[in-house]
């Protein structure tokens, strides 16, 4: 689409030559960009500072896909059960680098996430000095600081190892603080510890500014107070700070925990579309920020997923007893792929006259569960295990029918953990890993957990087994070839 745009421009350009006059065109002047001078103008980019670049591609690095296909009488996967397996889902699914460069590829979402800090830092060079209300300034300058902490934040957990005590020598991605103003800028690339540094400060400064009075609606669209705390909720736990985890997680749940976890019962409904429209609507109040992300990922007749057996594997648990989650049916679509509803396509046309456009689908990348599931990790890390088991049945008496987990012994039989910490461990971990698929955060439970991971290819596909290791180099995904050619280091394989 970029190709066909250019040449459109160039085309006009040609046309303007002829048909206009030379002195007409010399009066035009050369840069149509909006020109930032007023507050309301800023706020308007700022809010494409949301990357619509997804990072739910990264979900087949993980146990939650497999071969589709169901095995045969000897035990081995001949084909993809129906689904198209394309070059692209081979490399992900093997933990290769991969060539592609559109959606559900790491290169798609390095470039739209660069672009989208690209808007905060437009807004943020010039907000300090636009006229109008200082309320409205200080708020527009929050949203774009904490949008410039998340996106670089999750940049920095796609392409960098997890943070650890390597975190100062381990390679991170470039955090960027100005707008572009050369052609071809050098980068290079801070590390794990600095960009946790840059963003914590952004964060910190964002939250301290952000202020809801100035959106319309629901507000999840941007980053609202609670969006903020959510956002903090995760990044104080994924750097191993629990205090602070716990700190935000408490501030965003103040004392009312249940009102931010779905109850399966709203989200019963007439068909696949109509379930996965309640699942993801802004108005419930467990869905915290949500953005439209371009994507073919909820169309599950392509790249590896989980068969019938997988899914059923997945949704298995301690209590024994049937999971909410599956209530609103177990879905397939003439494959092999099982899914359940909860990502919906739609579909953006050129004009309206246009059969060719891109397809997307309304995200939450901020849940309520989340925030919940944190403080239960955190308090267990901080000694509290009581307080952690309390968290984790709030979610569970929504997800099995009042069911409880009280049986700690039977947990970690259930797990084969090797001790009462580990097996809650295992069970926040394994509540995680069922409430966020097709959410992608799976791969960053497997990054700080040093989880391994085995995939089998089907026979048509090669065959093969393939094990990404606990300390694996390649759980930090490599950076686009093109950014390697402009000079930034490659991650180590």
């Amino acid at each position: 689409m970029k190709n066909n745009k250019i040449q459109s421009y160039i085309l006009l350009f040609l046309l303007a030559t002829i048909v206009g006059s030379c002195d007409s065109y010399l009066d035009e002047s050369p840069d149509d960009r909006l020109n930032l001078d007023t507050v309301d103008k800023a706020a308007k980019v700022v809010a494409d500072a949301y990357s619509q670049g997804s990072y739910v591609f990264t979900d087949t690095y993980t146990d939650l896909v497999g071969p589709t296909g169901n095995p045969d009488g000897a035990g081995v996967i001949q084909n993809s059960g129906g689904n198209t397996i394309r070059i692209q889902d081979v490399q992900t699914y093997t933990w290769a680098d991969v060539d592609a460069i559109f959606q559900e590829t790491p290169t798609y979402f390095w470039d739209n996430t660069y672009e989208a800090i690209a808007q905060a830092n437009e807004v943020l060079a010039v907000i300090d000095n636009l006229p109008g209300d200082d309320k409205q300034r200080e708020a527009v300058k929050g949203e774009a600081l904490l949008t410039r902490a998340y996106n670089h934040f999750m940049l920095v957990n796609v392409f960098g190892l997890h943070f650890d005590a390597n975190a100062s020598s381990n390679l991170g991605v470039p955090y960027v603080l100005k707008p572009e103003t050369e052609f071809l800028p050098s980068y290079t690339r801070n590390t794990v510890a600095e960009v946790y540094e840059l963003a914590e400060k952004d964060l910190l400064e964002g939250l301290a500014l952000i202020n809801d009075n100035f959106f319309s609606g629901t507000g999840k669209y941007h980053f609202t107070k609670k969006a903020a705390q959510a956002f903090a909720s995760r990044f104080y736990l994924w750097k191993g700070d629990y205090a602070n985890c716990k700190k935000y997680s408490d501030l965003f749940l103040d004392g009312a925990p249940q009102i931010y976890v779905k109850d399966y019962a709203d989200l019963q409904g007439s068909g696949y579309n109509d379930i996965a429209d309640k699942y993801s609507n802004p108005e419930d109040e467990s869905n915290v920020l949500v953005i439209s992300k371009i994507s073919n990922f909820q169309r599950r007749g392509t790249g590896f997923r989980l068969n019938i057996n997988g899914i059923n594997q997945l949704f298995r648990n301690a209590l024994g007893v049937n999971d909410q989650r599956t209530s609103t049916g177990i879905w397939n679509v003439g494959t092999d792929a099982r899914y359940l509803s909860r990502l919906r396509e739609f579909f953006f046309r050129e004009n309206l006259s246009s059969n060719s456009g891109l397809p997307y689908h309304i995200a939450q990348e901020l849940k309520g569960e989340e925030v919940l599931l944190n403080r239960a990790e955190a308090n267990l890390f901080l000694g509290d295990q009581p307080a952690a088991l309390n968290d984790v049945n709030v979610l569970a008496r929504l997800r099995y029918n009042g069911n409880e987990y009280t049986d700690v012994a039977a947990i970690v039989t259930f797990y084969g953990a090797a001790n009462e910490q580990d097996g809650v461990l295992e069970l926040i971990l394994d509540e995680r890993k069922k409430e966020f698929l097709d959410h992608g955060l799976r791969w960053f439970d497997i990054k700080r957990f040093n989880i391994p991971v085995t995939h089998v290819l089907p026979e048509s596909q090669g065959g093969g087994t393939f094990e990404l290791l606990a300390n694996d180099p390649r759980k930090a995904v490599q950076i686009p070839s093109d950014a390697i050619s402009f000079g930034l280091t490659p991650n180590p394989r």
